[in-house]
């Protein structure tokens, strides 16, 4: 009984393989390939060229069928359709650079507040700002040759406390970046203009 189920469960996986039997294929004179299970209904004239092939392999033939030609083009319909992408590509580039021009203008903005805020911070960590009084004597003082940097009221006392080299690094960084993104907001402004 166990031969028998088995037998048979064989015979009911190779059944569809077996009816399947050949699968043909052959390209006509226009390009088109065709397919079919009986050899019967392959044209005389493309029996020569007719071929088995495996059924797995015949389930894909989209790759192999020829793609409809297009309709001929006029040259002048060419040189419109040229021109129109070609107008296309130019708003659609201004259009990117006017992004990028408006998104450099306001990141520059804020990096010059930011380059004010360092510049205010490096003054402060450098010197005080002396009373009018006290400028006017030191300015005598120095004229007179009779002072010394212990008496400058611009420089701080507590030199300890107020190095100001951190500061002023971090107002060159910045002074810097807005220098370049200045260059950029000019050479966006000239490539925009350009596009015109």
């Amino acid at each position: 009984m166990r031969r028998t189920t088995m037998v048979a469960t064989v015979f009911l996986l190779a059944a569809p393989a077996l009816a399947l039997g050949g699968t043909y294929q052959w390209r006509d004179d226009a390009g088109t390939v065709h397919f079919t299970d009986d050899s019967d209904r392959i044209p005389d004239k493309y029996l020569k060229r007719a071929r088995e092939v495996d059924p797995a392999s015949a389930a894909k033939p989209a790759a192999t069928v020829p793609k409809p030609e297009a309709p001929a083009v006029p040259p002048a319909a060419k040189e419109a359709a040229a021109a129109a992408t070609a107008a296309d590509a130019k708003s659609t580039q201004r259009a990117r650079v006017a992004a990028e021009l408006a998104q450099a203008r306001s990141g520059l903005e804020g990096k010059k507040q930011e380059l004010q805020k360092l510049h205010h911070k490096w003054m402060v960590t450098k010197g005080r700002t002396p009373t009018p009084d006290e400028a006017k004597e030191f300015q005598k003082q120095l004229a007179e040759g009779k002072t010394t940097d212990e008496k400058n009221p611009y420089v701080s006392k507590n030199r300890a406390l107020s190095s100001s080299s951190a500061a002023r690094a971090a107002y060159y960084k910045k002074l810097v970046e807005v220098r370049e993104d200045d260059a950029r907001v000019q050479q966006l402004e000239r490539e925009l203009e350009a596009l015109k």
